[in-house]
């Protein structure tokens, strides 16, 4: 029940890390587009991650009744391993990914100690908001 506990729980923040810049894109896709997508995906994300925590708890209270299965615990260690190297590796592309032409721009305007002269672009959008 551990290693399942884990492996939902993992795979519903592991789809949250992957599918939270697919929606929050300046030029999102077309199906993101319609709010019952985005009510369907937060839905299922949450439900998933309710049972892996269920999944977690039980696994945790049979553990302390019986004593830990070592294969149970095994296949936890394993599955959180592979989720914590699935999230590294997402974090790595995001950075380059969310740097895109703003990476090449000249940095020379910058004050000492790296911060920026101007504000950040955000900052603009912000102004506007009512």
């Amino acid at each position: 029940m551990l290693a399942t506990g884990g492996l939902l729980v993992s795979l519903a923040l592991l789809t949250l890390a992957l599918l939270a810049p697919i929606f929050h894109s300046s030029d999102p896709p077309r199906w993101t587009t319609r709010h019952w997508i985005g009510e369907i995906v937060t839905v299922s994300i949450v439900c998933v991650l309710a049972l892996g925590l269920v999944y977690l708890g039980a696994g945790a209270i049979d553990a302390v009744r019986s004593g830990p299965q070592l294969l149970d615990l095994g296949l936890l260690a394993v599955v959180l391993a592979a989720a914590i190297l699935i999230w590294r590796r997402l974090k790595a592309r995001a950075p380059r990914a969310a740097a895109g032409p703003a990476a090449s721009q000249d940095v020379s305007g910058s004050a000492p100690g790296g911060i920026a002269a101007q504000p950040p672009a955000i900052f603009d959008r912000l102004k506007n908001v009512p």
